[in-house]
């Protein structure tokens, strides 16, 4: 499990809030939970080298 702290802007607040009322969710949480499936993220170490990421 991870736990994330988004500071939103009145804007994005909104937003999220207008999801949550037209998908019939019960917390703005469960809204930003589905919003996030929409996206893509690539997880790359930039400390590391490549050699040693994927041994």
């Amino acid at each position: 499990m991870v736990k994330i702290m988004v500071n939103l802007s009145t804007e994005e607040d909104k937003i999220v809030e207008i999801y949550k009322l037209v998908h019939n969710l019960n917390s703005k949480q469960d809204a930003i939970k589905e919003m996030v499936k929409f996206f893509e993220a690539d997880v790359v170490p930039t400390k590391l080298k490549n050699k040693e990421y994927f041994k």
